[in-house]
C-alpha cells in the first residue's frame, strides 16, 4: 500500500534546478533508503515529503496532499541534517520538552531511548559537553520518540560507531514491525543493505530505482 507520493516534483531556485521531475512511490511500513552523493537532492528529497519546501508537481502523505502552509497529514518522528537539540539542556530535558507536545509519550519511553543509546549514563551532563556522536543518537532518538507512523532520517549513521550503527539497525526494524514507516537518506552501503526494503537512488536532483 503506497503511503507516500511524490508526482513530477521540481525545485527551481534563482533558475537553477534542484529538484526536476522526480516521482516516487513509498510503500506503508517500508524502510525506504536514499542513496545518491553529496549534492545530489537526498536532503531535498527529504524536505520535500515532510512539507518544509514549496515545490511544484505533488506531494501526498497517507493519501493527503502535503503542503507548506498545512497541517502535516501525520505525526513524524525527524533528523534532518544536524541534530535539533538545546545545548544548555541535559539529554532528558531535551527528550522531555519535545515530548510535551504530545501527552501520549511517556516518561518510560524517553528512559527507554535514552537507556538504549547508552546516554543514560550522563543523567547531568549538557549537551554541549557531548561527543559528535553522542549528539547523533540523541537526535536520533527524538526522531523515535512517539513511535510515530512515519520517521525521515537524513544521514543517521554520521559520527555513530559500529555498534552503534548495529543498535540504530535493530531499533529501526522493531519500529517498523510496529508500523512505522521510514525514509532513510543515507551514504553508508553496509547500513543500507543492513536495514532497507526497497532503495532508491538520487542523482543530480532526480530519483531512479537503479544506479
Amino acid at each position: 500500500m503506497s503511503f507516500i507520493e511524490l508526482k513530477q516534483v521540481s525545485k527551481t531556485v534563482k533558475k537553477r534546478p534542484l529538484l526536476h521531475d522526480v516521482n516516487a512511490n513509498i510503500e506503508q511500513k517500508s524502510i525506504t533508503t536514499l542513496e545518491g552523493i553529496n549534492g545530489s537532492g537526498k536532503t531535498l528529497v527529504l524536505k520535500t515529503i515532510l512539507g518544509l519546501i514549496k515545490v511544484s508537481g505533488t506531494v501526498t502523505v497517507d493519501n493527503q496532499p502535503v503542503r507548506t502552509e498545512d497541517p502535516y497529514p501525520v505525526k513524524a518522528g525527524i533528523l534532518i541534517e544536524n541534530p535539533s537539540l538545546i545545548e544548555d539542556f541535559t539529554a532528558t530535558k531535551n527528550l522531555e520538552l519535545l515530548a510535551k507536545l504530545d501527552p501520549n509519550i511517556s516518561n518510560k519511553q524517553i528512559e527507554d531511548l535514552l537507556d538504549y543509546f547508552d546516554l543514560a549514563r550522563f543523567p547531568k551532563q549538557k549537551v554541549k559537553k557531548f561527543s559528535l556522536g553522542m549528539k547523533q543518537k540523541l537526535g536520533i532518538a527524538q526522531a523515535f520518540l512517539g513511535s510515530y507512523p512515519l520517521i525521515v532520517l537524513d544521514e543517521p549513521t554520521n559520527a555513530l560507531d559500529t555498534e552503534s550503527i548495529a543498535k540504530l539497525s535493530k531499533l529501526i526494524k522493531q519500529y517498523r514491525e510496529n508500523g512505522s514507516t521510514f525514509v532513510i537518506a543515507s551514504h553508508d552501503r553496509d547500513f543500507i543493505s543492513q536495514v532497507a526494503t526497497h532503495q532508491l537512488y538520487v542523482k543530480e536532483g532526480t530519483i531512479n530505482d537503479e544506479k
